[in-house]
């Protein structure tokens, strides 16, 4: 008979991946480590997760979940420059209070090993698209796909990250100018 699984063991093994993910990138870290470090035995590790693959894409759900619960709240109705400066200040506030997670979720989606199922996107992702195409000014950008103004998007929001990490004392400066760029690049306001 299988033991039952411990909700706190899966947790354990995920936070050790995220931290050494983090801290050597994925290429570099072997299931050995992440079970040491979650305090299992490796074979405990595949109890969980059948491969690395499977506890990467795991993590990626984990922090995609994570990104939507903090966006439960999205003024859905608001005009759409309330509803982008929303979620840029969320994800900006959870990038900068949780920077590992930012490096390993760039990782993780850059790695070619994600399921397809997780290159579609997130409820996050499809109403910051709806959204932008609402506030997009001009033919030129209303022909541009929208996961291309997702992914210049996100890259600004990286960008901007980057500077508040090396800059806290200029954190709310640096957010405004962030946010009036992408605002200005999308309406020409």
């Amino acid at each position: 008979m299988a033991r039952p699984r411990s909700d706190d063991k899966r947790k354990a093994i995920l936070d050790a991946a995220m931290e050494l993910f983090a801290e050597r990138g994925i290429a570099h870290v072997p299931t050995s480590a992440i079970s040491a470090a979650a305090g299992v035995a490796e074979g405990t590790l595949f109890t969980y997760f059948k491969s690395k693959d499977e506890l990467m894409n795991e993590l990626y759900r984990e922090i995609r979940r994570e990104i939507d619960r903090q966006l439960e709240d999205y003024p859905a109705h608001a005009d759409p420059q309330t509803r982008v400066r929303f979620v840029w200040d969320k994800l900006v506030d959870m990038s900068v209070a949780q920077p590992k997670r930012l490096k390993v979720q760039t990782q993780l989606r850059t790695s070619g090993r994600l399921l397809k199922d997780l290159e579609v996107p997130g409820r996050t992702v499809r109403e910051m698209l709806e959204t932008t195409q609402a506030a997009i000014t001009g033919d030129e950008y209303k022909q541009a796909p929208p996961d291309f103004i997702v992914l210049l998007m996100r890259a600004h929001a990286e960008a901007t990250v980057e500077y508040i990490l090396a800059h806290p004392e200029q954190e709310s400066i640096s957010r405004d100018m962030g946010f009036k760029l992408i605002w200005r690049g999308l309406t020409g306001q």
